[in-house]
């Protein structure tokens, strides 16, 4: 079975190298600069630094030479560019089997990877799926115990996928549900950014485990009210992933929380990380889709801070000033 792993950023590089510790793998990059400098070095040092590539691991600029090569395409491009990845798949061969692993919403759209992969296709029978999990690239190169959800369109291709990647140090646990995997997601990213405040105020252990508790809470609300099952929001796709990320070293969302308290400007954060933090556009459109009966008040405080419209601080006072009200 042959893989392509398209975005060769931190995480697409690790997935890659993981996938080729058990089968042929191409990863393409637009960049033909950037994948001419990793075939010199056969590392990634822009995004992982120095850990090597295994033989098995080639490289190419050529999405035609990926696409075709490939018995199932792994898209790890981020959210802004995955319509235009889709499309450009599509033209080459509409058959192939798409699994993603970005994280947020199209801005503008406000669709999720899986809304705009069903946007993107001619063929509605084409199988596809989202693989998501509490994983930060260093740490699975680094062959440090990783475990994420697969959630496809079949158990066929979640098996296929499961046999790519479940081997060494990485878990792969099997679901149906990915409206739920790609929601979980997105929104972790935003409950993330009021960790890394809360933390940045220096509030402590006891506030950002509320902070997760109750943010697992709004997610999985936002979840059922557009078709995810609950129980995925138990799981590693769900509360998994948010832990990690709120409070993970490695965490690009909940720096900007750290910076936000630090009462630095938002615009200069982003141009500063070097990486994309997917929270802040998450945050502006899941604020649209938000229904009139779903409560989300820690995902309101973060947009009104985002937007300029009260300080860190506000917000946290606004959320410890809520009135009383039952747990569930």
């Amino acid at each position: 079975m042959n893989v392509a792993v398209l975005g060769a950023g931190a995480w697409g590089t690790a997935l890659a190298i993981q996938a080729a510790k058990k089968v042929p793998v191409i990863l393409w990059a637009r960049d033909s600069g950037h994948i001419s400098g990793m075939q010199k070095a056969r590392t990634n040092p822009k995004y992982l630094g120095d850990f090597k590539f295994p033989e098995p691991l080639k490289l190419s600029a050529s999405l035609d030479e990926a696409v075709n090569f490939a018995d199932i395409i792994v898209s790890a491009v981020p959210t802004s560019a995955f319509a235009s990845v889709v499309k450009n798949i599509q033209t080459i061969d509409p058959k192939k089997p798409i699994i993603w692993t970005n994280k947020g919403l199209e801005k503008e759209t406000g669709l999720f990877p899986h809304e705009i992969l069903n946007k993107s296709i001619s063929n509605t029978n084409l199988e596809h799926g989202v693989l998501s999990g509490p994983s930060f690239a260093a740490e699975l190169v680094r062959n440090l115990p990783t475990a994420v959800t697969v959630a496809a369109s079949s158990e066929d291709l979640a098996l296929k996928v499961a046999e790519i990647f479940h081997h060494h140090s990485m878990r792969i646990y099997l679901s149906d549900d990915i409206a739920g995997v790609s929601i979980s997601g997105a929104l972790k990213n935003i409950i993330a950014i009021a960790a890394g405040i809360s933390d940045g105020m220096g509030f402590g252990n006891n506030a950002r485990a509320a902070l997760i508790t109750r943010g697992i809470a709004e997610i999985t609300r936002f979840g059922i009210s557009h078709g995810a099952k609950e129980e995925t929001f138990m799981g590693l796709a769900g509360i998994g992933d948010l832990m990690l990320t709120c409070t993970g070293q490695y965490s690009r969302n909940r720096e900007v929380g750290l910076r936000l308290a630090e009462g630095k400007v938002l615009s200069e954060i982003l141009s500063s990380l070097g990486h994309v933090a997917e929270g802040v556009n998450a945050c502006y459109e899941v604020k649209k889709r938000i229904k009139s009966d779903v409560d989300m008040p820690i995902v309101q405080q973060v947009y009104q801070v985002l937007t300029n419209n009260i300080s860190a601080s506000e917000a946290v006072k606004s959320l410890l000033s809520r009135s009383l009200r039952p747990e569930s």
